[in-house]
């Protein structure tokens, strides 16, 4: 079977630049820090298309060559030290652990072991993930305040460094490398399965390449929401009413390829589109009644061109010019007719003959003589039949001057000069008569339709205006001049002619549109067209939110593209891949072979692999229907060997050999399981730093029994605790009942090194101390009966009887002899004597000696121990 790198390194070729980047990365450090997070992010948007203010960087390959950087920890809890305000510990508290092997902490319920445990489950790795549990209390009936903290010392491949620690601290990378199994966590390696957090090194990259991808998701949806957000729903055009115009599905069909230039084609609205769309309004607002006002105007604005047409060629310049000419040429001939009649008229008995008062007068006396008094006779009539006729004036018979003066009157009217001055007038009149009227521009309603004409040309609205005015300067300037007035030249017309032809042919086209209108045909069309014209409006009203949106889609695409470079499910899916070839199986196999340490084996209880995209889990199955909790079918004795399989499971197949932190292990178990508990922790002493926390003084003395059998000699912490404080350490070690044969020497030792001192100075003291020894050496002999004689087939306080043991058993006559006289020395010098006996107070090298008695006595007896399973060779049993 391949090695897992090598089939990582075969995956990892056909893995974008990025991720080949990041599993280098990885390969070569514990952690990737912030630069590193940022290189491989700017690498994930140049790869997408999003732009950036640094170029990226070139991508590396993943190698064999960089494998090998990773974390390869050998990590080592030397101790703690300086606890503040936890639980009842006493100020300044510590605890020191045996770098190597194996550290048990014994003390009593309530000695202050749960305060530390407490502090190193926070701080290192532990399965307990709920912070209430985690929360670590202050003494809650002491009146102390302050902040808690502890100094944790550790080893890291050699290098010793101190971690401060404080409630709610980040996580030390290297104390997560430490496992800690206590009461709290034993249930989730029950019920909760049995995650491998650290798979090894090869193994891991996938996780971990996982770990960086969700990293990277979670910065680049952070950045998208900042810089896309809900922009783009921002951009949406509102239309209302939505409906299927080419203006509305343009917007709605804008994505990141739409270019420019067919957005700027597409919201194109010209000034024709804007007349358009208010002429089809008006025609589709209009009714009945719009035709007939239509009609109206557009008849009127005809007959308007028409006096326009006349008032350009009557009263123009040249017209007025000729207006003046006639007058003055009136004016002239009168003047010449009137000279003539003063010369013809002198002596006539009135003045002002042939004045224009008299000229009105003669005209009337004609026009009455030749109409009603003399009709049918040329005036004037002077006779009729020979006689006189009658003045048609005074109505009195004509004499003979009479009708000379008469005669001589109508020759003067007939003269030459007379008759020219009366053309000259009449010619005056008749122009004067002549003068058109232009009604339309004098009518009431003029201000009102010019305002209609305002509503579709304002232009010629005020064309219009400006031709009445200057129509009506025109007009009155030719009356006066017609009547000899001298009058300022007036102002010039400016012709709206062809404009109002227009008008009269929009109007006309408009009244013909309104009258097709009116069929349901033609409306429906007016009424999508109306539509279209309406919604490109709005759209080209919009064009910069549409240039926006499109700016928006391509941005977001691009981040779309960068979160599809970071998807974790092909790698996901790898890595269980690998796991499942290269892991699993030991990891079935080694909760098998846990289980069979603890003697469960017969319970149904399996792993079944469960991981996820930054870790690998086995979750515990109880391969029953009935219930998928397994606390809910095992007794608490089952639960806790089945949890201890679960941690010890989890801590063999994570990578490196970081220390354990075990609490109080043997809860709720048997004595049977007790013993089996203390072999396997012994021997996992041999492998890593393990540090044992326990009450129980018989699983105490098993544990170190068990440790001394693999050859380690493990370092033992007493805890005690008063009324005041707990987490004091007791100076003399473990209890005197806990301790082996050689502790109990070595101490009795210790406490000899003063009593020379003492028995010169205090005879008296120094006899009752080497008393209290030599108890201490009675009770020595003894426990080398059950340790050294009996090999400790049977123990005290121990259930179990190791029979395969007493091929070890010998006690030749001479050592029982030598056994009964050093017990004999012990017991006569720690009894209390009569005062009349004569035993006299060992010197302080009588004692010596005697701790030198027994110190032989025990080598000879295991010597002849064992000579004794050697003579017996057919003895010996497999165990």
């Amino acid at each position: 079977m391949t090695e897992p790198i090598d089939d990582i390194l075969a995956w990892s070729a056909k893995l974008s630049p990025w991720r080949q980047d990041c599993l280098r990365r990885l390969a070569l450090a514990d952690e990737l820090v912030e630069q590193d997070l940022t290189d491989l992010l700017i690498m994930v948007k140049a790869a997408a298309g999003l732009p950036g203010d640094i170029a990226p960087m070139t991508p590396v390959p993943f190698e064999k060559a960089h494998f090998g950087g990773g974390a390869k920890h050998s990590v080592v809890i030397k101790g703690i030290a300086n606890v503040e305000n936890i639980n009842r510990l006493i100020p300044k508290a510590g605890l020191s652990f045996c770098p190597n092997n194996l550290t048990v902490i014994y003390g009593r319920n309530g000695s202050g072991k749960s305060g530390f445990v407490r502090i190193l489950r926070t701080a290192c790795r532990t399965r307990i993930e709920n912070a209430a549990k985690l929360r670590v209390l202050a003494d809650v009936y002491g009146g102390g305040s302050g902040p808690q903290s502890a100094d944790i010392v550790v080893d890291v491949n050699g290098v010793e460094t101190t971690v401060t620690w404080t409630p709610g601290m980040t996580a030390d990378p290297a104390l997560m490398h430490i496992s800690v199994f206590d009461s709290a966590s034993a249930q989730l390696y029950v019920d909760g399965g049995n995650q491998i957090r650290f798979l090894p090194f090869g193994l891991a990259l996938p996780h971990r390449l996982n770990g960086v991808a969700l990293t990277l998701k979670e910065r680049l949806e952070a950045e998208r929401a900042k810089v896309v957000g809900d922009k783009v729903a921002l951009t949406n055009l509102v239309f209302n009413p939505v409906r299927e115009t080419a203006a509305q599905k343009f917007a709605r069909a804008i994505t990141k390829a739409t270019t420019v230039e067919a957005i700027e084609a597409g919201a194109d609205f010209s000034a024709e589109d804007d007349a358009r769309l208010a002429e089809v309004s008006r025609v589709l607002a209009a009714g009945a009644a719009a035709v007939a006002d239509i009609s109206a105007l557009a008849a009127w604005s005809s007959a308007l061109t028409k006096e326009v047409e006349t008032a350009l060629s009557s009263l123009d310049n040249d017209k007025l010019q000729t207006m003046s000419a006639l007058k003055s040429t009136a004016l002239s001939a009168r003047e010449a007719a009137n000279l003539s009649a003063a010369t013809l008229f002198t002596d006539d008995p009135l003045p002002g003959v042939g004045s224009a008062t008299w000229r009105v007068m003669w005209k009337a006396a004609r026009d009455f003589s030749v109409t009603e008094a003399y009709k049918g006779s040329e005036f004037p009539v002077i006779a009729l039949d020979d006689a006189a006729a009658s003045c048609v004036l005074c109505q009195q018979p004509l004499g003979s001057a009479a009708a000379d003066r008469m005669a001589r009157f109508q020759d003067y009217m007939d003269d030459a000069l007379g008759t020219a001055a009366t053309a000259a007038e009449k010619a005056v009149a008749e122009a004067q008569t002549g003068l058109p009227e232009f009604k339309l521009f004098q009518t009431a309603d003029l201000a009102d339709r010019i305002e209609q004409v305002r509503q579709r040309n304002a232009s010629l609205a005020d064309d219009l205006l400006a031709f009445a005015a200057a129509l009506t300067a025109r007009r009155s300037a030719a009356v006066a001049r017609l009547a000899g007035e001298e009058v300022a030249q007036p102002p010039a017309f400016a012709s709206p002619v062809l404009a109002l032809t227009a008008l009269t042919e929009n109007l006309t086209t408009e009244r013909d549109t309104l009258t097709k209108a009116a069929d349901s045909d033609e409306r429906t069309k007016l009424v999508q067209e109306k539509a279209e014209l309406e919604d490109l409006k709005i759209l080209s009203t919009h064009r910069t939110k549409l240039l926006t949106r499109r700016s928006l889609l391509i941005l977001d695409a691009a981040y779309a593209a960068a979160l599809t470079e970071v998807q974790t499910t092909g790698t996901t899916k790898r890595a269980n891949e690998l796991v499942d070839a290269h892991l699993t199986t030991a990891v079935v196999d080694r909760f098998a072979a846990e289980r069979e340490n603890f003697e469960i084996s017969h319970l149904k209880i399996g792993l079944t692999r469960k991981s996820g995209q930054t870790k690998a889990a086995f979750d515990v199955d109880p391969q029953t229907k009935l219930t998928k909790v397994t606390s809910e079918i095992l007794s608490e004795g089952e639960q806790r060997a089945l949890a201890l399989a679960g941690f010890l499971t989890e801590v063999a197949l994570t990578e490196g050999s970081a220390a354990i932190v075990v609490d109080d292990p043997v809860s709720s178990l048997d004595r049977e399981r007790c013993l089996l508990v203390a072999q396997r922790l012994a021997e996992e002493s041999k492998h890593r730093q393990v540090i044992v926390f326990t009450h129980d003084i018989i699983f105490f003395n098993e544990l170190c029994r068990e440790a001394d059998g693999v050859g380690i000699d493990p370092v033992t912490v007493a805890l005690f605790s008063d009324k005041k404080v707990a987490g004091q350490i007791d100076a003399g070690g473990v209890s005197w009942k806990g301790a082996k044969v050689n502790k109990r020497i070595g101490r009795i030792k210790d406490a000899f090194a003063p009593l020379p001192k003492l028995h010169q100075s205090s005879p008296a003291a120094y006899e009752m101390s080497v008393k209290n020894l030599y108890g201490r050496l009675r009770d020595t002999y003894e426990r080398i009966v059950e340790e050294i004689i009996f090999c400790e087939i049977v123990q005290r306080g121990v259930d179990v009887v190791q029979t395969q043991k007493l091929r070890m058993v010998h006690l030749s006559h001479p050592l029982a002899i030598r056994f009964h006289e050093g017990m004999t020395k012990a017991n006569t010098h720690s009894h209390d004597n009569p005062a009349s006996d004569t035993v006299a107070v060992p010197a302080p090298s009588d004692f010596l000696a005697d701790i030198a008695f027994v110190e032989d006595l025990i080598k000879d007896l295991k010597a002849e121990s064992q000579a004794a399973e050697a003579a017996r060779p057919q003895m010996k049993v497999k165990g």
